[in-house]
């Protein structure tokens, strides 16, 4: 039975108040058909390698997921054409906290303070369980090399095409300012 890119299940579920205090390690590995289904929705050729491992721990009344994801794919040349493989190995470490009612919080003279300078915000979860293959799959796809090329292949000038610096409307302005 294949499974279809919006059903594609990688059972990383876990339940937030079944977490021991150790913290829970969650280890995902894949067949040939899940491999097939993760490259459709990924869109790309071929994901011929994938797993990940991810050690949930309780934090702040939701959890710390900190892990690791690697794989490889394989995609087009943007120049050739040919198949150019890419070898994935990223670093997982995200916040989810329980979901909150913003308006319920947010009263009058109430304080919010956001560290701008500190890692990504946390994310929000509803319910009792999360499900981490959402977030090994977005790590993954953000690894993704977006323009790949084979080592060594230049693009050639009659393949470069317009220099987008020319077709700004900022450059028309500039041709009608005096000097």
């Amino acid at each position: 039975m294949t499974q279809r890119p919006d059903q594609f299940d990688l059972d990383a579920k876990i339940w937030v108040d079944k977490i021991p205090s150790a913290g829970r390690v969650v280890t995902i590995k894949t067949d040939a058909e899940q491999r097939a289904v993760l490259a459709e929705r990924l869109k790309v050729s071929e994901v011929t390698d994938f797993s990940a491992q991810v050690t949930a721990t309780r934090f702040r009344g939701g959890i710390q997921a900190k892990g690791n994801v690697s794989g490889t794919i394989v995609q087009p040349c943007v120049v050739t054409g040919d198949p150019v493989s890419q070898t994935i190995n990223e670093a997982i470490d995200r916040v989810f906290l329980p979901g909150h009612d913003a308006a319920s919080e947010a009263t009058a003279g109430a304080e919010i303070f956001v560290n701008l300078e500190d890692d990504d915000l946390p994310d929000y979860f509803e319910g009792d369980e999360i499900d981490l293959a959402d977030l090994v799959i977005e790590v993954f796809a953000l690894a993704i090399d977006l323009y790949p090329r084979k080592p060594g292949v230049e693009l050639t000038e009659e393949l470069k095409g317009d220099d987008p610096t020319e077709l700004s409307p900022f450059a028309a302005l500039k041709s009608l300012k005096k000097d």
